[in-house]
């Protein structure tokens, strides 16, 4: 009976799973406004029409989940970068934190251009607040780093600091969406972008 049970429960993960990858090539490819379910449903190989809502709920709720997913993947790396600072964070410290395991997920994973090319378009729908994903979804690593972020920006209204935050982050995003998709033989190096990245953010917040 157990065994059954378990058998139920790795399907069902295996389904959301292929279901949060179509959905992130899909969007990736086409854009979030032009990827119907029905075309999510039939990448990831799901013949139930139910299955997207099933797991999900919505469309909604599907790209909140792929959000999700990716940002626990690099947020285990943000904590592991935290942790190895042992006095109070510089800003150039703090911008790293949130930027190289982003950047090494491009790097490493074939599917993190995909999720980058996903994340700029989700970040310019009206409901987005990072904040509140970080929230949501209880993201430690980016919650922590936040809160040494405003510390260090402390000098700055607090409607100015988040106004300066929220468009470094849009920066770095759209920024290495750019890079990514960029066949340019003479682009930036991948150390040479995540330097200028860092640099550009540290102008943003400080200037």
């Amino acid at each position: 009976m157990n065994g059954a049970v378990d058998g139920k429960t790795k399907k069902s993960e295996s389904t959301r799973i292929l279901l949060i990858e179509a959905a992130e090539r899909l969007i990736a490819e086409k854009g979030l406004a032009d990827v119907s379910t029905r075309e999510i449903l039939h990448e990831a190989g799901q013949r139930n029409q139910s299955a997207l809502q099933y797991h999900f709920g919505s469309k909604n709720g599907l790209i909140g989940a792929t959000i999700n997913e990716r940002t626990i993947q690099i947020d285990k790396r943000r904590q592991e970068l935290l942790a190895a600072i042992k006095t109070t964070p510089t800003l150039r410290q703090i911008i790293e934190v949130m930027v190289l395991p982003l950047m090494e997920l491009i790097q490493n994973d074939a599917a993190g251009k995909n999720y980058l090319i996903f994340l700029s378009q989700a970040i310019t729908r009206p409901d987005w607040d990072l904040r509140t994903v970080i929230k949501e979804f209880g993201i430690t690593g980016l919650g922590k780093a936040y809160e040494h972020y405003d510390e260090a920006l402390t000098h700055l209204d607090p409607e100015e600091r988040r106004l300066r935050q929220n468009i470094g982050f849009d920066l770095t995003i759209l920024t290495l969406k750019r890079w990514c998709m960029t066949e340019n033989a003479k682009k930036l190096s991948f150390e040479e972008i995540t330097e200028f990245v860092i640099k550009s953010t540290i102008a943003v917040v400080s200037a």
